[in-house]
């Protein structure tokens, strides 16, 4: 399944706001076939990193509309290494 990773900025996000914001997004498959694997947060900088996995970017980019978010950037992710073991996507 395609994988896709968002770089989001908001700034001034405190670890309430980012706690609060994911609590309510209660719907962590936004259609049955995308699934929100992670959502990484850089307090200092303001940065969001959310990372899912769908047949097509639109419906990361729904998840995203939904939380109020906007996004720098969505990109596909084509290969992935973790704890040595590699994976083409």
């Amino acid at each position: 399944m395609p994988r896709f990773l968002a770089i989001h900025s908001v700034p001034g996000i405190t670890e309430e706001e980012f706690r609060h914001a994911l609590s309510e997004a209660r719907r962590w498959r936004p259609d049955g076939r995308a699934t929100i694997l992670k959502v990484y947060c850089d307090l200092g900088r303001g940065k969001l990193f959310s990372e899912c996995e769908a047949p097509e970017q639109a419906q990361f980019e729904e998840w995203i509309r939904v939380l109020g978010w906007s996004y720098d950037a969505i990109y596909n992710v084509d290969l992935v290494q973790q704890s040595g073991r590699f994976w083409k996507l």
